[in-house]
């Protein structure tokens, strides 16, 4: 069953176009339903649990593999990966060895707008991290469990099954909870995922009494294996798991445990006992291992989005051939010492562990190496000192024809080390509500750092792209004293509750609100979003005119912004690979932006447009560098570098196109 979950896993990552198949919500239970009852059993026959003996031996059988993946993904992202990922990677190498990638993940990958790549080749080892982590936990919750009902004169299994039910409950109540708040973080808690571990120890204690007549064992069987392998189909498990729903494909692998060896021909458990899913199942740690890294970097290596057809029978290949030969040359061989030469298991152990410690140890010091650079890196980005043109070679020079041709990326500012961390300073101070679609994060929150300052006060609002020009904003308002204050929610748009298919749900709750509390600021302008290039393609929704038209009955005047572009693909992931190459980094401009902006628009009289797009791109392309200054820092928001060079045009156009806000000076 386990290796059936996992080979389940693996095709639908492969093949299943980001759905989740349920295969590791079965993984996870049958690990609970192995484990508990191996615990209890050592606990009531020997009155102890060896947790030396017990964690020597899971090293032995985990580690190997894992470290050899481990370090050959190491290997292969230098080769393949853009340096602009290789600090994330080294973050994450550290993390897989030590069992706590779920936490990494939830820590930097979980952010709108995420430092790290869209998909890291060891983002997989999340679950890993879970099963290790309760392979730490359980051992001591059983033994604490059976030496209490010892003292109380309770049966040791009757105080098992509770302690575990109660885990199973708490676990499953706060998966709901966190589900229905931050999913992204419940996908990946140990303490969501909990439950299922604890529903397949449960099953196992409680399967032992269960005595079913055959043919009902037969169907069962049936049912519950057509349930685990419809559950990626019946539900969209990367948004509804581990909530309730996770309890389809759990509940299939109950019903299947249920059924044991019917010896029926054709039985669930006939067919789970051929000889081609019993060599998945000798593979499945190792091919679940390789997998995910050989399709992630596979497909950066080709630069594509998806496999295809013949790319999946590839990396299918690939991953089952390096599987076996894990398991053959390193899983088979380092056990095989253990189990020929047992007074050496233990010697052989230790040397497990002192490898995967050492692996650890230098993997640990690549991060630190990163992270030392990167603090440099930052450190110099923070001085303020911009050392390149960036937006006056525009100025200057429309087309960049005559502008020096940049060929050195130690020349570019910001630097590849810093520039994930060069954006906006509104940011620090924690008031831009967070992207994610939960009931949690439909509050509006005010950002006001500069209270004393104004009139005029002027809001922004929009989404980051319109947060992106605040480094420009805040200093045309600290030269000429305005207090700039921020209603935002990241990913939303101001309006978007009028349009149920633009956005979602926490967008729209959020806009609710947002407009009374915008209106009630009392604003001099509203500086919110012109248009947008949301896939690429720009637009004015019909809504932006309506909340501009509702603001003007407010006697609110606004300033519509142009939306920058989106690029194909991050800009300094382009740049490290490619060096900077403007022009091939960027975008052509047609392509994303439209030549007739705002002239079908029905645009409010309290409305004054500013496209900054000539200080962005030529006539003919968006560059990803200009005048010296990397221009992106992910595929659509501008360095906050660059904005800072762009800010005497944008104070220029203010003046022009709204000259009544500086009437104050």
């Amino acid at each position: 069953m386990r290796g059936f979950a996992l080979a389940l896993v693996v095709v639908f990552h492969v093949v299943g176009n980001g759905r989740v198949s349920g295969g590791i919500d079965v993984f996870l239970a049958v690990t609970g339903f192995l484990f508990t009852q191996s615990l209890l059993r050592r606990m009531v026959e020997r009155g102890r649990i060896d947790a030396r003996s017990h964690y020597l031996r899971l090293a032995r059988r985990l580690l190997p593999p894992l470290v050899t993946v481990t370090l050959a993904v190491a290997v292969a992202a230098v080769v393949v990966l853009p340096s602009t990922q290789w600090h994330q990677l080294s973050r994450e190498l550290v993390a897989s060895v030590l069992y706590y990638e779920n936490w990494e993940l939830i820590a930097s990958q979980l952010t709108y707008d995420a430092a790290g790549p869209a998909s890291s080749p060891l983002q997989h080892i999340w679950s890993l991290s879970v099963q290790g982590q309760f392979h730490l936990l359980w051992p001591a919750l059983i033994a604490l469990t059976v030496w209490g009902a010892r003292r109380a004169g309770v049966p040791a299994r009757a105080a098992t099954i509770a302690v575990v039910a109660t885990v199973l409950a708490g676990s499953m109540a706060y998966a709901v909870h966190l589900t229905g708040t931050n999913q992204e973080v419940a996908y990946l808690h140990t303490g969501t995922r909990m439950w299922e571990l604890a529903l397949g120890g449960l099953a196992g204690l409680l399967l032992a009494d269960v005595r079913l007549p055959r043919g009902w064992r037969i169907g069962l069987g049936w049912v519950g294996l057509v349930m685990i392998s419809t559950a990626g189909l019946v539900f969209d498990g990367a948004r509804d798991f581990p909530g309730p729903a996770a309890l389809w494909p759990i509940g299939g692998l109950i019903l299947v445990l249920a059924a044991g060896t019917t010896g029926a021909r054709w039985s669930a458990d006939a067919l789970l006992a051929t000889r081609p899913l019993r060599f998945v199942a000798d593979i499945s740690y190792s091919l679940y291992l390789w997998h995910w890294p050989v399709l992630v970097l596979f497909l950066a290596y080709l630069d594509r989005e998806r496999v295809g057809a013949r790319g999946a029978v590839v990396v299918l290949t690939v991953s089952v051939l390096l599987a076996w030969a894990t398991k053959v040359l390193v899983e088979d061989r380092v056990n095989g010492v253990a189990h020929r030469l047992p007074g050496r298991a233990p010697v052989s152990s230790r040397w497990v562990l002192v490898g995967a410690g050492a692996t650890a140890l230098v993997f640990a010091t690549s991060a630190a190496g990163h992270e030392v650079r990167q603090s440099v890196a930052v450190a110099q980005l923070q001085s303020g000192a911009v050392s390149q043109p960036g937006a006056a070679a525009l100025a200057a020079d429309p087309d960049l024809s005559g502008a020096p041709v940049v060929s050195v990326l130690d020349s570019l500012v910001p630097s590849l080390e810093a520039i994930r961390s060069d954006k906006p300073g509104i940011y620090e101070h924690g008031c831009i509500q967070d992207v994610a679609d939960e009931p949690a994060f439909d509050a509006v929150l005010v950002c006001d750092p500069d209270p004393a300052q104004g009139p005029p006060r002027v809001v922004m609002t929009g989404g980051s792209h319109v947060q992106q020009w605040w480094t420009a904003m805040h200093l045309i308002a600290v030269k000429h004293g305005w207090e700039l204050v921020v209603v935002e929610k990241n990913g939303c748009q101001l309006g978007a509750d009028r349009d149920p298919t633009y956005s979602s749900q926490s967008c729209r709750r959020w806009n609710t609100e947002a407009f009374g509390v915008i209106v009630d600021l009392e604003p001099d302008v509203v500086l919110t979003l012109g248009s947008t290039t949301r896939n690429r393609v720009e637009r004015t929704p019909d809504f932006f005119v309506d909340v501009w038209r509702d603001l003007g009955d407010h006697g609110v005047p606004v300033l519509a912004i142009r939306d920058t572009v989106r690029l194909v693909e991050r800009a300094p992931d382009c740049i490290a690979e490619h060096g900077p190459d403007a022009i091939r980094c960027g975008t052509v401009r047609a392509e994303v932006l439209d030549e007739h902006y705002l002239e079908d628009v029905d645009v409010p009289d309290n409305v004054t447009p500013l496209d900054m797009t000539p200080y962005l791109c030529t006539s003919t392309h968006c560059p990803a560098i200009v005048g010296g200054v990397i221009v992106y820092r992910d595929a659509s928001h501008v360095t906050s570098t660059y904005m800072h060079t762009l800010a005497p045009y944008l104070e220029q156009e203010l003046l022009t196109q709204a000259p009544w806000l500086f009437e104050r000076d």
